[in-house]
């Protein structure tokens, strides 16, 4: 799209659902300057929970027949459309990742959530389907996330981790200015997925995650639980990999209750806590596992799982050299970080700057990341 380039300042509206399938969040972003690293500024954020329709519909993406993703597609488009009208943004451009539905590399990747309701209505350009260019030269179309943390979080003379925990884990590990050695990420295994679908299970769908971690606090290790979650093929996968309800979904979650049913209240928190321990465990053998060209000292935590007390204790118990710290950065948190980081990958795409990371995706090659969406008026 380089004949329409970004000129001195160009708002963004950056959308996120992620696997979670909680909700959306959003960041409306302001760009100034040019390059690949221009300036910024967090306008505004907000989180918004998914009606219980569409929870309950992409909480088991793989159970949707063909008939259902289409439908999903324009009603999830409209009710992105409808919640972004009441904030009353202004903004030049929508940058949409879109939910989820399938993510089969290197096959293909699904993301819906139909651009063109929200490009009419707000007579913008809407940037989508993010991941797809990725795959068709070979790569997992994930995580894209990586190159928005060497945005962030690059320094001079350190290294410095970045950790997401949403409904899968990833991890970057972006190396200093003075480091030669390449920026790597990868997805670790399930962040919240099994732990949010075993408190579904215990509170009869009236809690969707573990507030706080305070369930998992009041339950104990089952250790031949754990040993079998454990060896899961995902883990003996070396990177680039990535991971999504194919592997980690309802039947997964399903094979592990077939095993270890809780008979009562006390064997659920167990369960719960087991997960977490798991979610702990493969974050942890995937930095235990970098390079030793790599020495990072700090690690940024964004995505929902950082507000799991247990989950990040037992983090900090089993990385003890590293200073572990929630994302926070000049507007830029936990909660809106990925949010930001597709408003980032929307303004590269506007300034057509490859996006992929091809150390990180396996790619072939370096490409442009998304598609185009342009209003009817245009």
């Amino acid at each position: 799209m380089s004949s329409n380039p970004v000129q001195h300042r160009v708002n963004i509206l950056g959308l996120m659902t992620g696997s979670s399938a909680d909700g959306l969040d959003l960041c409306l972003v302001s760009f100034s300057g040019s390059g690949r690293t221009p300036a910024y500024e967090v306008v505004s954020s907000h989180e918004i929970p998914y009606p219980q329709y569409f929870q309950d519909s992409f909480s088991n993406p793989l159970e949707l027949n063909d008939g259902d993703i289409a439908q999903l597609d324009v009603e999830l488009g409209a009710w992105f459309a409808s919640e972004i009208a009441q904030l009353k943004f202004d903004f030049d451009f929508i940058a949409s990742h879109g939910q989820t539905i399938k993510h089969e590399p290197p096959h293909f990747t699904l993301q819906i959530g139909n651009p063109a309701t929200m490009a009419d209505k707000f007579n913008c350009p809407v940037i989508y389907d993010f991941r797809t260019a990725d795959v068709e030269v070979g790569g997992q179309g994930a995580p894209l996330i990586p190159i928005v943390d060497q945005y962030l979080l690059q320094r001079e003379h350190s290294d410095v981790l970045a950790l997401n925990i949403g409904g899968i884990a990833n991890i970057t590990m972006v190396p200093g200015l003075h480091n030669s050695a390449p920026l790597v990420a990868w997805d670790t295994g399930p962040g919240n997925t099994l732990i949010d679908k075993a408190v579904r299970l215990f509170s009869h769908d009236k809690l969707s995650y573990d507030e706080g971690g305070n369930l998992a606090a009041q339950g104990k290790l089952n250790p031949k639980l754990l040993g079998e979650v454990l060896e899961h093929e995902f883990y003996q996968r070396t990177p680039p990999r990535s991971a999504g309800q194919e592997q980690f979904g309802k039947t997964y979650f399903q094979h592990i209750l077939k095993q270890f049913y809780p008979a009562n209240d006390q064997e659920f928190k167990d369960l719960i806590y087991t997960l977490t321990v798991l979610t702990a465990k493969t974050i942890t053998e995937s930095i235990n596992s970098l390079s030793l060209k790599y020495s990072p000292a700090s690690m940024f935590v964004g995505g929902g799982g950082a507000f799991n007390k247990t989950l990040m204790n037992l983090l900090k118990a089993e990385l003890p050299s590293i200073d572990i710290s929630d994302m926070n950065m000049k507007g830029v948190n936990q909660s809106n970080k990925e949010a930001f980081g597709f408003a980032y990958l929307g303004y590269l795409f506007i300034n057509d700057f490859t996006a992929n990371l091809p150390g990180v995706t396996g790619a072939r090659k370096a490409v442009t990341l998304g598609k185009l969406c342009k209003p009817k008026s245009s």
